[in-house]
């Protein structure tokens, strides 16, 4: 037998991520994520429009990215009492059915848009900008870090690994961050501003998938 690669890890990450989307990980909870939003077609540019400023029962309401909306998600429908692992399945499966829609943070294609959200994701982009200049600019430049927002949920070494977790651990300068905080949330929004109409990554499972739906 063939020892795992890389790219089969990130497929079984997928696979579990579209498990989870279809169906709860609470046994006593029907409800799954599938239940309301059914539709492959309208989810497809989810990945890509994220960060996005989420309307949360204040005061909680803010810039959030995929996979700190899928983790509030989780925890409230699932009832995981970690829901980081879940939810970053859940990412990782959305980012692949994702794979190569435009990024357009704030906007989701066939949805509208609303200006003062839009307004409140451009601020968030200023803070994140002011961050990653602080933190970061002085060993790395945003334009070849930006693109890294297109290669995560990752395995690495068979350990997944999202962005967030990945500038959680990262050595810098100053305080340190957390996944699911809002820093984190806008340093993002900012690197993806850099990426605006550039291509939602992780293209190998959807190509795959393409794949086998024709033959």
């Amino acid at each position: 037998m063939m020892p795992a690669t890389a790219e089969d890890d990130l497929q079984a990450l997928v696979a579990e991520g579209e498990l989870l989307w279809t169906r709860s990980a609470d046994p006593g909870n029907p409800v799954a994520c599938a239940t309301c939003h059914r539709d492959p077609a309208k989810t497809r540019g989810w990945a890509a429009s994220f960060p996005k400023f989420k309307p949360l029962p204040p005061p909680h309401s803010r810039v959030m990215t995929l996979l700190q909306a899928n983790a509030e998600a989780v925890e409230r429908h699932y009832r995981l009492h970690d829901p980081l692992p879940a939810a970053t399945a859940i990412t990782a499966f959305l980012t692949a059915q994702g794979a190569g829609v435009p990024i357009s943070p704030g906007i989701s294609d066939g949805q509208p848009i609303f200006p003062a959200r839009m307004e409140q994701l451009a601020v968030s982009v200023g803070r994140g900008g002011r961050l990653y200049a602080n933190r970061c600019g002085q060993c790395h430049h945003a334009s070849t870090v930006a693109p890294s927002l297109t290669a995560f949920p990752r395995v690495v070494s068979g350990r997944v690994e999202s962005l967030e977790g990945f500038l959680e651990r990262h050595q810098s300068l100053g305080h340190s961050l957390t996944w699911d905080g809002p820093a984190i949330g806008d340093l993002m929004a900012y690197l993806a501003s850099q990426m605006a109409g550039r291509p939602v990554g992780l293209p190998t499972y959807r190509a795959s998938q393409e794949a086998r739906e024709g033959s």
